[in-house]
C-alpha cells in the first residue's frame, strides 16, 4: 500500500524544493520526486540571476551581504546562500557591426558599484543545494531518480506512480518545468497554444572577453541572435545561442560565430571552452487556471519558459502556504489554494499571461540586413533605464523604437517598409514556427 502524503512535490528546481521545505516547516507530511539522480545539478545553461533593482511579479529581492541570506520582503521569507556571486548591471543589444544599445549607464556603474547594480549572478547549484539541506532537516522524504509515469485523482486523493513506487497525496505540487510530464499525463496542454520548439546551446568559457563587466549582451548577428552572460565567477561566461529551426547545429553556429564573425570574433581569442549545455523545451501559453485534480501547477510547468529564479521561490513558497491552509480549512479542492490562485491571476497571469507570443529573435535577420539592423541600433542614443528584467527590457525596446518610427519613415523608408512587412506577416511566420517543433502534448 503507497505512503499517504499531505502533499507530492515533483520537481526539485528552486520552485520545488522551495514548496517542500516550506510545506514541512509547516508540519505536513511531504514526498518529493526528482527524475535527477543528483538533485542539484544544473544541466542547462543558468547563470543564476537574481533582478535586485525592481518589483517583478509583485515581488522584490535583495541580498543580504552580512547574514548570507536572500531575503524577499513582500513575502516575508528568506533563502540562504553563502556562495560566490557578480553584479549584473543591465542589458546591452549589439548590432552586426558593433553599434550598442544600452541598458543602465555605464560610467556611472564604474564609479558606484554595488549601489547601482541591476541583479546578481549567484551559484544556483549552491542555492539549490541550500533548500535541499533545509527540506532534509524538515523531514522531507526526498526520492532521486524517480521520473513519474502515471498520476491520477482517485476519491478524495491523488495517486502518483514513478520509479517503481506507488505515491498517494492529498495534494500534488508539479514543479517539473517546461517540459512537465505531468501536465502532458493530465490533459492540461491540450489546452494551450503551441508556439514551437526551442533549441538552446551555449558553451561555458573561461578567459578575458572584452564587454562590459556585468553586462548582459544580446548580439545581432547577420546569421542568428548570440547572447554572452557573465556567470557568477569572474572570467566564467556562457556564450549561446537560440532558435526554433529544429535541424540547426547550433555548434556548428556558435563555430562560426566565435571564430569568423568580423565583428566579435576578436572577443573570443583569449577564452577557453570548459563546458556544452543545451536545453530543449516546447513553448506553451501560459496556464490562465494552474489547477487540475488536486494538482497545482507552479513555475514553467505553468509558464511558457524562464519563469525567473526569483518567480519560482516565490511560486514555491506561496503554493505551500496555500495548500497547508487548504488542510487547516479541510477544503481539499480549487477553492481550498484559492490564495495561491488569487496571487496568480494578480500578479503572474493577469499582467502578463495574455501577452503576445512572438516568433523567434533571428526573425529579424530574415527580413533585415546587417547594414538595417546597424542603423535601427545607431539611432538609440542615450542609454535606456538599467534593468534585469526581460519584460521591463522587451517594454522599453517597443516605447523607443515606437517613438523612433516618424524618423526611420523620413530616413530609410525602405527600412520601415520591411519592419510593416515582419509585422502583417507575424501569424504566417508563427504557424512556420509552430511546424518545424514536435508539440508532444
Amino acid at each position: 500500500m503507497a505512503k499517504k502524503y499531505d502533499v507530492i512535490v515533483v520537481g526539485a528546481g528552486p520552485a520545488g524544493l522551495m514548496a517542500a521545505k516550506t510545506a514541512a516547516e509547516n508540519g505536513l507530511e511531504v514526498a518529493l520526486l526528482e527524475r535527477k539522480t543528483n538533485i542539484v545539478r544544473v544541466r542547462r545553461s543558468d547563470g543564476g540571476g537574481l533582478d535586485v533593482k525592481e518589483y517583478s511579479f509583485g515581488q522584490i529581492v535583495q541580498y543580504n551581504q552580512r547574514d548570507k541570506r536572500l531575503c524577499f520582503p513582500v513575502s516575508g521569507f528568506t533563502v540562504s546562500y553563502d556562495g560566490p556571486l557578480n553584479n549584473m548591471y543591465g542589458f546591452q543589444i549589439h548590432s552586426p557591426g558593433g553599434k550598442r544599445i544600452l541598458f543602465g549607464d555605464w560610467e556611472e556603474v564604474k564609479r558606484k558599484g554595488d549601489e547601482v547594480r541591476a541583479g546578481i549572478a549567484l551559484n544556483k547549484e549552491i542555492m539549490l543545494e541550500g533548500l535541499l539541506k533545509e527540506a532534509e532537516a524538515f523531514h522531507v522524504e526526498i526520492f532521486p531518480g524517480t521520473n513519474v509515469t502515471d498520476i491520477k485523482k482517485v476519491g478524495d486523493t491523488v495517486q502518483v506512480e514513478g520509479g517503481g513506487r506507488s505515491f498517494e497525496g492529498t495534494f500534488v505540487i508539479a514543479a517539473d518545468g517546461i517540459n512537465s510530464r505531468i501536465a502532458r499525463i493530465l490533459g492540461v496542454n491540450k489546452e494551450r497554444t503551441f508556439s514551437g520548439t526551442l533549441i538552446d546551446v551555449s558553451w561555458t568559457v573561461e578567459g578575458e572577453i572584452p564587454c562590459d563587466p556585468g553586462s548582459f549582451n544580446f548580439i545581432l548577428a547577420e546569421n542568428g541572435t548570440f547572447y554572452v552572460v557573465p556567470t557568477y565567477k569572474e572570467g566564467v561566461y556562457h556564450v549561446g545561442t537560440f532558435t526554433f529551426k529544429t535541424t540547426s547545429d547550433l555548434n556548428v553556429a556558435l563555430e562560426r560565430f566565435t571564430k569568423e564573425h568580423k565583428t566579435y570574433y576578436s572577443w573570443f581569442k583569449k577564452v577557453e571552452k570548459v563546458g556544452v549545455n543545451c536545453c530543449v523545451g516546447n513553448e506553451l501559453a501560459p496556464l490562465k487556471e494552474p489547477f487540475r485534480d488536486n494538482v497545482l501547477f507552479i513555475g514553467d510547468a505553468a509558464w511558457v519558459r524562464e519563469f525567473s529564479n526569483m518567480a519560482a521561490l516565490s511560486a514555491g513558497w506561496k503554493a505551500a502556504h496555500a495548500i497547508t491552509q487548504a488542510l487547516f480549512d479541510h477544503k481539499f479542492d480549487m477553492e481550498g489554494i484559492s490564495t495561491y490562485l488569487k496571487w496568480w491571476e494578480e500578479h503572474i497571469y493577469g499582467p502578463h499571461g495574455q501577452m503576445e507570443q512572438l516568433p523567434a529573435p533571428d526573425l529579424l535577420q530574415n527580413f533585415l540586413s546587417g547594414d538595417d539592423i546597424d542603423y535601427l541600433i545607431s539611432l538609440v542614443k542615450k542609454p535606456l533605464p538599467a534593468t534585469m528584467s526581460f519584460y521591463t527590457f522587451f517594454t522599453q525596446i517597443g516605447r523607443v523604437f515606437a517613438e523612433l518610427f516618424p524618423t526611420i519613415e523620413k530616413e530609410r523608408p525602405e527600412i520601415m517598409a520591411k519592419m510593416i512587412e515582419i509585422r502583417t506577416r507575424l501569424d504566417e511566420i508563427s504557424g512556420e514556427q509552430r511546424k518545424l517543433g514536435f508539440p508532444n502534448r
